[in-house]
């Protein structure tokens, strides 16, 4: 029994003895796994002689950004190069892409990308001085910013033509482009009035209703980003001028001492010209002024002598169009003043007036007194301004609307100063004189709203009794 235990350890020691030095024992050939691995496991291999930090295959970066990577050798004394994407060997230690040397390293180095620097860049040693590995690459993905370019901002078309947006989108990867009119999205897929194409938004036969701001939207989505961007366009749609509205009266009056205002509106665009004519001459004289916008014109005049009534011509024109128009001034009665001011009603916020005046005997229908107006302005104010009514607020009042004339929106606890004037078709009469009116304290006006809905309750449950 001891033989046999010293024979099973002997044949023991020779398995270990075979694998160690690598030599196939008798029972190791029958088909030990172990054995099998151990003689067949490759050596590590010997560290690379080139690395770079940072040491990923692939880098992506945006336009104008700036970047360096280092190619490192095991031995400092070694020579390594750059080689850019086209196999150029970058040597300039200057300029947007340069080279730094060091000891043991050679820096490659981007001041700011551009597109054209995308592609595989190489650190490589001379291959004799290398038992491996010569080259180490890594890829540079170059991504471009969204960017307008030189979209213009506002642009014009012909009513009744076809019309291109102009959208000028760069990017890099290109982005989606999408379009919205008045912050509603425009669907151009099997569309007959819109049509997307790469430098803008087709629309055809373009009228009034396409006109407004058109959003050119740019969007993209990539394994590694998302980004996107926006500008607004204003479309004007080219057309000859029109009157805006028909309110304008044909007759209008005015009295000698008064002034009136004769308005002109029309669209148009390009912005018509506007020009007033008094019986078909030029306006002359320091009794005028002309006050312009885009879309209008007032002719304001200080009736000075008759010879200022007549007809007054409005003309409107742009290069696809004119108008003209005809507003005839004739002589009025100048209305009489309000006879009766009064305080009738006072609110924390409001103060209503009692305000008459008599029947004027020596005017027509027409010319008698439809309205009033009222101008206002705190004690404070009036103070601060020293007295210049030019600074106060104005409401302007018609009896077709109700005999309540009621000055909203004023300061609790509060004194007023107000002056009214009547109003007819011949203008303003004089102002009246000044009169000093306070509005109510929130607290007072409680009580005097509580004392009321009592007085009312009781008269109610008199009445009801």
């Amino acid at each position: 029994m001891d033989s046999f235990i010293l024979l099973c350890c002997l044949l023991q020691l020779s398995r270990n003895a075979a694998a160690v030095i690598g030599v196939e024992s008798p029972s190791m050939a029958v088909g030990d796994g172990a054995g099998e691995m151990l003689a067949s496991s490759p050596p590590p291999p010997p560290p690379s002689v080139l690395t770079l930090t940072p040491s990923t295959p692939s880098i992506t970066h945006f336009v104008n950004d700036s970047f360096i990577i280092f190619c490192k050798t095991v031995q400092k004394d070694i020579d390594t190069k750059w080689r850019d994407p086209r196999g150029q060997t970058r040597e300039n230690t200057k300029g947007r892409v340069h080279i730094e040397k060091k000891t043991g390293l050679l820096a490659l180095v981007f001041e700011h990308i551009s597109l054209d620097d995308k592609g595989n860049w190489t650190c490589e040693m001379d291959p004799a001085a290398a038992a491996r590995e010569p080259t180490k690459s890594f890829e540079l993905l170059v991504n471009q910013k969204i960017s307008f370019d030189k979209t213009e901002l506002v642009q014009s078309v012909r009513e009744g033509r076809d019309a291109l947006v102009n959208c000028y989108v760069k990017g890099q990867p290109a982005p989606e482009v999408s379009w919205m009119h008045n912050g509603e999205y425009i669907n151009t897929v099997n569309s007959t009035k819109h049509r997307r194409l790469s430098d803008g938004l087709f629309i055809r036969n373009v009228s009034q209703t396409d006109a407004g701001e058109y959003t050119c939207r740019a969007m993209r989505i990539t394994p590694t980003f998302s980004d996107s961007d926006q500008i607004t366009i204003l479309l004007r749609i080219q057309h000859k001028p029109h009157w805006s509205y028909n309110e304008t009266l044909p007759m209008q009056y005015a009295y000698v001492g008064g002034a009136v205002n004769l308005s002109c509106d029309a669209m148009g665009e390009p912005p018509p010209s506007f020009t007033w004519l008094h019986n078909s001459k030029g306006i002359v004289g320091f009794n005028h002024r002309i006050f312009m916008a885009d879309y209008g014109a007032t002719l304001q005049l200080d009736i000075r002598n008759a010879s200022q009534f007549g007809d007054y011509k409005c003309k409107v024109a742009n290069p696809l169009g004119m108008l003209e128009r005809i507003i005839k001034l004739r002589t009025g009665i100048k209305p009489i003043g309000a006879t009766r001011i009064q305080l009738k009603r006072l609110y924390p916020d409001a103060l209503e007036l009692d305000l008459r005046s008599p029947r004027m005997t020596n005017a027509t229908d027409e010319m008698q007194i439809f309205g009033y107006r009222v101008a206002y302005m705190s004690e404070s104010d009036f103070k601060y301004s020293a007295g210049n009514w030019s600074h106060a607020k104005q409401r302007d009042f018609s009896f077709h609307r109700g005999h309540r004339f009621i000055v909203p929106h004023l300061k609790s606890n509060t004194t007023y100063l107000m002056r009214v004037a009547s109003r007819n078709l011949a203008g303003l009469s004089d102002w009246s004189t000044v009169r000093k009116f306070a509005t109510a304290t929130a607290s007072s006006w409680k009580a005097i709203s509580w004392q009321l809905l009592m007085i009312s309750c009781i008269g109610l449950a008199l009445m009801w009794h």
